[in-house]
C-alpha cells in the first residue's frame, strides 16, 4: 500500500470536502487512544492571511534556540508529507504509511472528511515522535475546525482576519471573526495580530469571556519597519530590534513580528534576541511571493525568472499587488499574471487589486482539479472591468508560449498565482521536491 492509496481512499470517505464538525474526528481519537491528549506544548494558529508564514517563523525560532519542532500546516504545494513536520524534516514515507494503516483500520470506513482523518494521522504522528513544541495550523476557521479538538495550548495566535470561506464561516467580517476566535481556549493566552478595529474588539470580547491573559495589537505590541532593513518590536516594556524577513513581500514583515511577539508572549521557552535574529533570517516558506528560475531545455526555456504566489483572496491579492511595487517589480518593460482560481473563491475581489498595474493578464485551468473559475469568465472580466489585455491558455507552457509571442520572455516579469494546487504544480514541472 502506498500513501496515494490511502490519500484517494480518504478522499472517498466522506461526500462532503468541508463539512465542518469535531465529532467524526473525536470519535476516531477514542479510538486510536487520544492522541491529541499526548501532544507536546502547542501554539495554535488562526486567522485568514499569513497562518502558514507566520509558522515558518516560528519554527524557525524555536529550532534557532535547539527546541525539537514538530508543525502540521495545510494545503501541501506538491507531496502530502509536507504538511507533518518532524523534529527531523517532513514525515518519512514509510511512517506516515504506518499512520494512515492504522487510521483506516480504526475508522473502518465510516464517514468522515479527509482533512478529519488526516488531522487524526497527524496528531497521531506527533504523538509517537519526540517533540518539545508543535505549531498548529487551522485549516478553515477556528471555532469547529478539526485541529480544534486539543483541549489547551500554550499561546494562541490570530493573525489578519478577511472575508474568505464566506460559504462556511458567514458573510460577514464579524461572524468570521467569531469562528477564528474559536481557538481561545479557557484560561489561556491569546496574541491578536494586526485587525481592523471590528475585528480587534469581537476577539478581544472573546479572550475576556474565556478569561485570557491578551496581548493585542497596537496595546501590547506593535512594529515598524525601518529605512535600515530593521524591524522595530515593542512587546509590552520590552524594545527590539530585529531584521527584516529574507521571505518577499512586505507582508512578511508583520508576520515575521507576530512570530516574534508569540514568542514574548509565552513562559515555557526560553528565546533569546540572538534566536529571534537568526530564526526571522533563516526562515523558508514556498509558493509565497517564491522568485524561481524555470530551467526546461526541452522546451528551450533556460534561467527564466518566475514569481510564485498562491494566495486567493483580496486581502492576498492586496498584499501581492503592493509586494510588486515594493519589489520594483513594474518597472520592467512587462508584467504578466498567469492566474488560475478554484471557483469558491472570490476572483473579483482578487483581480481588482491588480487594476493598472499588470500589462497582460492569462488565465488558466487549476491543475489536477475539475473546481475551478472557467478561463474565458475571467478573461472576460478583466477585459471589461479592469481594462487590461487578456488571453486564455490550456495550461503553463502554453501561457509561456502566448507570452512569447507577445513579448519576449526575457523582457518580461511573470507572476504565477491565484492557487496553491497551481504553485505547487509550476513547483514540480521545475524539478523542485520537499521530502
Amino acid at each position: 500500500m502506498t500513501i496515494d492509496y490511502f490519500l484517494q481512499k480518504f478522499s472517498k470517505l466522506y461526500p462532503k470536502s468541508i463539512d465542518l464538525s469535531l465529532d467524526r474526528i473525536k470519535i476516531l481519537l477514542d479510538k486510536l487512544g487520544n492522541p491529541e491528549k499526548k501532544l507536546p506544548p502547542i501554539i495554535h494558529v488562526a486567522g485568514t492571511n499569513g497562518k502558514g508564514s507566520t509558522i515558518a517563523f516560528l519554527k524557525s525560532i524555536f529550532e534557532s534556540a535547539n527546541y525539537k519542532v514538530q508543525a502540521y500546516t495545510s494545503p501541501h504545494l506538491i507531496n502530502f508529507n509536507e504538511r507533518i513536520r518532524l523534529p527531523n524534516g517532513f514525515i518519512k514515507d514509510d511512517f506516515l504509511i504506518d499512520i494512515f494503516k492504522e487510521c483506516n483500520f480504526y475508522n473502518k470506513n465510516e464517514p468522515i472528511s479527509f482533512f478529519e482523518i488526516t488531522t487524526a494521522a497527524a496528531f497521531l504522528a506527533f504523538s509517537k515522535s519526540k517533540g518539545d513544541i508543535l505549531l498548529l495550523e487551522v485549516g478553515l476557521g477556528g471555532r469547529l475546525d478539526t485541529t480544534n479538538v486539543i483541549e489547551k495550548s500554550i499561546l494562541s495566535t490570530i493573525t489578519p482576519v478577511s472575508l474568505d470561506h464566506t460559504e462556511f464561516l458567514g458573510q460577514n467580517i464579524d461572524s468570521i471573526a467569531f469562528e477564528k476566535a474559536g481557538i481561545i481556549k479557557d484560561n489561556g493566552r491569546v496574541l491578536i495580530g494586526p485587525q481592523t478595529p471590528r475585528v480587534t474588539e469581537i476577539i478581544k470580547k472573546i479572550a475576556n469571556e474565556r478569561n485570557n491573559n491578551s496581548f493585542i495589537y497596537g496595546r501590547d505590541w506593535f512594529f515598524n519597519s525601518n529605512s535600515d532593513n530593521s524591524i522595530k518590536l515593542n512587546f509590552k516594556e520590552n524594545s527590539l530590534f530585529l531584521p527584516k524577513p529574507r521571505l518577499n513581500g512586505f507582508h512578511q514583515i508583520s508576520n515575521a513580528a507576530q512570530a516574534a511577539a508569540c514568542t514574548m508572549a509565552q513562559d515555557i521557552f526560553k528565546i533569546t534576541e540572538s534566536n529571534l535574529e537568526i530564526g526571522i533570517l533563516n526562515a523558508y516558506w514556498p509558493g509565497r511571493l517564491q522568485k524561481i528560475n524555470v530551467n526546461l531545455p526541452e522546451k528551450k526555456i533556460t534561467n527564466l525568472q518566475v514569481w510564485l504566489d498562491g494566495g486567493h483572496n483580496a486581502s492576498a491579492g492586496t498584499y501581492l499587488s503592493k509586494s510588486i511595487k515594493s519589489l520594483g517589480i513594474e518597472k520592467t518593460s512587462k508584467i504578466v499574471l498567469i492566474l488560475g482560481m478554484l471557483d469558491n473563491k472570490d476572483f473579483v475581489s482578487y483581480l481588482e487589486q491588480f487594476k493598472k498595474i499588470i500589462d497582460l493578464m492569462i488565465f488558466i485551468p487549476v491543475p489536477n482539479s475539475n473546481n475551478y473559475h472557467s478561463p474565458d469568465k475571467l478573461k472576460n472580466f478583466s477585459e471589461m472591468n479592469l481594462r487590461v489585455k487578456a488571453k486564455t491558455a490550456k495550461d503553463f507552457f502554453d501561457a509561456l508560449n502566448i507570452i512569447d509571442t507577445m513579448v519576449p520572455l526575457k523582457n518580461t516579469k511573470i507572476i504565477t498565482c491565484g492557487s496553491l494546487y497551481l504553485v505547487g504544480e509550476v513547483l514540480k514541472i521545475n524539478g523542485y521536491n520537499f521530502k
